[in-house]
């Protein structure tokens, strides 16, 4: 169960099926969760936060069809856009990689992307720049090369 941040409708808390926190308490609250199976908290309405709102998801994929990353994604894409939230985003999705490099080429704008490795510890890259490389996208990249030279022989 997730709790909802101010939504500012008093009419939306007499059918809210979670905990209703006003923003100023927003630090506390997700402070006390944190850790916790209720670590999920959705904030409605954020524009209400102004410029200097920041939004974190973890492994975004969990769940979805490629189909709904890509979408998904890109409605995170207009809201950053549109509303000047910046958004950080942890995966071990190629569809993600890919979709952002997408994104970052359309919009002919850096997106960073930190990747974390045992053998190389910490790589930062600019995903304007290309796909970043690591073993997760090495990986797939080697499967679609394994599935192109046994269709086309």
């Amino acid at each position: 169960m997730a709790g909802y941040l101010n939504p500012g409708n008093v009419g939306f808390q007499s059918i809210l099926n979670g905990l209703y926190v006003d923003k100023s308490n927003l630090i506390a609250y997700v402070n006390h969760t944190l850790d916790t199976p209720r670590r999920l908290t959705c904030v409605s309405r954020p524009r209400r936060f102004g410029k200097s709102f920041v939004v974190f998801i973890d492994e975004i994929e969990s769940a979805l069809h490629p189909t709904a990353i890509s979408e998904f994604l890109d409605i995170i894409d207009r809201i950053a856009s549109d509303m000047g939230i910046q958004f950080f985003i942890a995966s071990h999705s190629y569809f993600v990689i890919k979709k952002l490099y997408l994104i970052a080429l359309k919009r002919k704008q850096s997106i960073p992307c930190i990747s974390l490795s045992k053998d190389k510890g910490v790589q930062y890259f600019d995903m304007l720049e290309g796909m970043p490389e690591n073993s997760i996208i090495n990986e797939s990249i080697r499967l679609y090369e394994e599935e192109i030279e046994e269709v086309l022989g």
